[in-house]
C-alpha cells in the first residue's frame, strides 16, 4: 500500500534513489533468468547499478514482498505480452518471488511464443 497523500503523490515523477538492501534477488542464485539476460555472468564488471530503487514524488513505495504476492494472486494469471524488455519483466517478477520462498515448489515449461511459469505450493 502506498503511503502517501494521495492528492500530491506523483508515481511517475521522482527519482531513482540507492538502496544498499537491492537487489532484492541474485541473478545466479535465480534458475530461470536466459543467460543472454544475465549482465554479471557476462562480465559486466560494475553492479552499482543493482542498487537503485525508484522513488516517486511525495510518497513512498512499499517494498515488493514475493510471498504477500504469491498470497493475493493465488489462483490467479499473470501475462506478459512483449518483447526481450517484457521477458526481462517477468524473469525479474520470478526471481523476486523465488527469492522470498525459494522452497516453493515450482513449473516451468519453455515454449516458443509462450512460457509458462506456477508457483504451486508455498512451504
Amino acid at each position: 500500500m502506498l503511503q502517501a497523500n494521495q492528492s500530491t503523490c506523483a508515481l511517475f515523477v521522482g527519482t531513482w534513489v540507492r538502496d544498499d538492501t537491492y537487489p532484492m534477488y541474485q541473478s545466479s542464485s535465480c534458475p530461470i533468468i536466459d543467460a543472454e539476460f544475465n549482465c554479471q555472468m557476462y562480465g559486466r564488471p560494475d553492479s552499482d547499478y543493482l542498487k537503485y530503487r525508484w522513488q516517486p514524488l511525495n510518497c513512498e513505495l512499499p517494498r515488493f514482498d514475493g510471498l504477500e504476492f504469491l498470497m493475493k494472486m493465488r489462483g490467479k494469471t499473470v501475462m506478459f505480452v512483449g518483447d526481450s524488455l517484457g521477458r526481462n519483466q517477468w524473469e525479474s517478477l520470478i526471481c523476486m518471488i523465488y527469492a522470498a520462498a525459494p522452497r516453493t515448489q515450482i513449473q516451468m515449461i519453455r515454449g516458443d511464443p509462450l512460457s509458462t511459469f506456477k508457483f504451486l505450493v508455498i512451504n
